[in-house]
């Protein structure tokens, strides 16, 4: 026998008298689990049972970033470690984390016990996040909604390879559309910095006009067709406009409030400079929102106003610091909004604590509202028009360590009790710590929910975020 033969069956020897010993009570545990519920949303809860867990004690993760982690213990879904606690003797939950829609495993570990495995369906974001097609230096930062398609906008900055106009973010195809019909051509230029909403449904005013001058004109879409004129123009610079009735429309520019082009309805309120009007069905009332990120450097105080049919103003508020978004019922009698009063020390880099807010229209009187964490800015708020529910679109500050961002979340909530049915935070993204003011849309037939959100100044304007909904 050779000596590398006789090293090998000596070798061989030892590694069976090895394992042959080998201590039955170093072996891993079995680790038997249950869960429940079988789907869930990012965000949401689900319930890991096992017997094992009787005798599991948790040791803190030395990570104080980031409370609810076990040094002995996590649940791994994808490349991220969830959230967990205890919630009984032989139960264990963890927080979905933020995902994309579809079939997920969720891997358990636990020191000293074999790993285990669950199943379930994750509903989150429907795709990945995208952007709205604008120039990369643009100027626009929201725009009108355009029920169930998209968003329009007003594109008045030149780039090489990018047309200027008034454009459709069209969220079914995921492509900005530029119609001809809407562009700059000849010595007309864009005028307003948003488009404007109109009592009649499916109409929306723009202005195409040369220098020096303005003309608001009513168009119809599918295809893009002039109807008439309105006297809502405003020649002395950027605005936007909003139709309440055959006989009445409103301008506004740099938070003067005009009515019939000649008929100013409040002082100078900067609080809401460059915002865009909301409306309820058939004219019925009219509001403004404000920016979100820059409100907090337009002054302390604002008179918002809620205007009815003929544009009186019928009451003014003046507790608010934002209105971020504004959404009406389909009968026009309620108004929810996405508001907050003055608040330096939230933690939220927008100087305010926000609630969803009810109104009662006519009056103004509050019928209920949900305060968030003040680590929340809320973005907007629109209305199922089938179920009884709204969706609120906010932005989380979050820390990690490698530093602050914000985190994009779509907020469901029972219309009649604001109860909250599912709070879904989006994946990060490379845009993502810089999303702020922000345009929900409903798109029904989808089942989902877009939030077109503006990233900051110099990277290309408006981005699209898309869940899915529970």
């Amino acid at each position: 026998m050779s000596w590398a033969n006789a090293t090998a069956e000596l070798l061989l020897v030892v590694c069976v008298v090895l394992v042959g010993c080998q201590d039955p009570a170093q072996a891993p545990i079995p680790l038997p689990v249950t869960s429940e519920p079988d789907a869930q949303v990012a965000g949401g809860v689900i319930t890991l049972t096992s017997q094992q867990f009787v005798d599991l004690v948790l040791h803190p993760s030395p990570d104080t970033l980031r409370p609810n982690r076990w040094a002995n213990f996590a649940v791994i879904v994808g490349a991220d470690t969830a959230d967990s606690w205890r919630v009984g003797p032989t139960q264990i939950a963890f927080r979905v984390p933020p995902i994309y829609t579809g079939n997920y495993e969720a891997v358990i570990e636990a020191r000293g016990y074999d790993q285990a495995q669950i199943a379930f369906f994750g509903v989150g974001l429907a795709f990945p996040l995208y952007w709205g097609g604008l120039n990369p230096y643009t100027n626009v930062s929201t725009g009108t909604v355009l029920a169930a398609r998209g968003i329009l906008v007003a594109e008045g900055s030149g780039w090489p390879g990018f047309a200027i106009g008034y454009g459709l973010i069209d969220l079914q195809s995921r492509a900005l559309q530029m119609p001809t019909e809407l562009g700059e051509a000849g010595s007309n230029r864009v005028k307003m910095y948003t488009p404007g909403p109109s009592y009649r449904a499916n109409h929306f005013i723009f202005d195409l006009s040369p220098l020096g001058s303005a003309a608001a004109k009513v168009w119809r879409p599918d295809p893009w067709t002039l109807v008439d004129s309105i006297p809502c123009s405003r020649p002395e610079g950027d605005y936007t406009a909003a139709e309440l009735s055959p006989t009445t429309c409103l301008s506004a520019r740099l938070g003067v409030l005009v009515r019939n082009g000649t008929d100013t309805l409040l002082p100078e309120q900067s609080g809401w400079a460059g915002g865009e009007f909301r409306m309820a069905p058939g004219g019925r009332w009219t509001v403004l929102r404000t920016e979100l990120s820059f409100r907090q450097f337009r002054g302390a105080t604002m008179r918002w106003p809620v205007l009815n049919a003929s544009g009186d103003v019928a009451y003014t508020i003046d507790t608010l610091f934002h209105v971020s978004g504004a959404a009406f019922s389909s009968a026009g009698d309620t108004i929810f909004l996405t508001a907050s009063v003055r608040d330096t020390a939230a933690r939220n880099d927008m100087g305010a604590k926000f609630a969803l807010v009810v109104l009662e229209a006519a009056t103004g009187r509050i019928l209920a509202s949900r305060p968030f964490a003040s680590d929340r800015a809320l973005q907007d708020v629109v209305v199922d028009p089938v179920r009884p529910r709204l969706y609120v679109g906010g932005i989380q500050t979050e820390e990690s360590a490698s530093g602050r961002q914000f985190r994009q979340y779509l907020t469901v909530l029972d219309r009649g009790t604001l109860d909250v049915v599912a709070d879904m935070p989006a994946p990060s993204d490379e845009y993502h710590t810089s999303v702020q003011d922000a345009t929900l849309v409903y798109l029904g037939s989808a089942g989902r929910v877009s939030v077109v959100g503006w990233c900051g100044f110099d990277c290309g304007g408006l981005w699209v975020f898309t869940f899915d909904l529970p």
